[in-house]
């Protein structure tokens, strides 16, 4: 698996997750994978449109690119023509879970939530917080996370 941050202190963590290699994003990440001999199957891009145009040159011939992500905002890909810009053969998908989750057609109770409780009591997935903050300490919590020091979820226990 390949992962992918725009902040190289980030790296370590997403090796430690599970990625075979970490590419750092520097807005032409197509260019990387090609320069690597990398070939990828599929994208699964939660920065959204800001990013869509070099998601979809750095996956395969029959390749996909799923785009479930905002992170980039709202705005269009300016003059974004599909003939153009998808590349033969790579397919193009979208997935606004916030639009339809909760949904009769994305049921909540549909989240195999208890099947996720167990692969991670399982170890199969990995599923903690990366930091854990005592009430007292929500001050220091608050920093990091303003200081894009967070690397993932953070719980303030109260207890």
């Amino acid at each position: 698996m390949l992962a992918t941050t725009r902040d190289p202190r980030r790296a370590p963590l997403l090796k430690e997750l599970g990625a075979a290699d970490v590419l750092i994003d520097d807005g032409a990440l197509a260019d990387q994978v090609s320069e690597r001999g990398i070939s990828v199957d599929a994208v699964f891009d939660v920065v959204g449109n800001s990013t869509l145009r070099d998601s979809l040159a750095l996956v395969r011939p029959r390749g996909q690119v799923c785009q479930l992500g905002f992170l980039g905002g709202f705005e269009p890909v300016r003059d974004f023509d599909p003939i153009a810009d998808l590349p033969s053969g790579v397919r193009l998908s979208f997935f606004g879970s916030a639009f339809v989750l909760g949904t009769p057609a994305f049921p909540l109770t549909d989240v195999p939530l208890n099947e996720i409780y167990a692969k991670v009591d399982l170890g199969v997935l990995r599923g903690r917080p990366t930091r854990v903050f005592r009430f007292d300490e929500i001050v220091e919590a608050h920093r990091a996370m303003e200081a894009g020091e967070a690397l993932g979820k953070m719980v303030v226990t109260l207890g």
